[in-house]
């Protein structure tokens, strides 16, 4: 997605743009769309605001990430 246009639009920065309904994102992915919105939070001539919230979504994308990680790793355990 990029910032500014409605999802599914314009080319994707990353595979996220590419999947079918079945797909869902991965650990890699949320990672590289954390780092993406917390470059765009430090670009020059943003409001404070819109700097929040970009920060926020990097830090969603975080967090996701971290839970897509437990998940496996569950996951793993209970395959044993």
């Amino acid at each position: 997605m990029v910032e500014g246009k409605p999802a599914g639009r314009g080319a994707p920065t990353s595979r996220a743009g590419n999947r079918t309904a079945d797909q869902v994102i991965n650990i890699a992915e949320c990672r590289e769309l954390a780092d993406h919105y917390k470059g765009l939070s430090g670009a020059s001539g943003i409001s404070k605001a819109r700097a929040a919230v970009l920060k926020n979504i990097a830090r969603t994308f975080v967090g996701l990430a971290g839970q897509l990680d437990r998940l496996a790793s569950l996951a793993r355990n209970e395959q044993r």
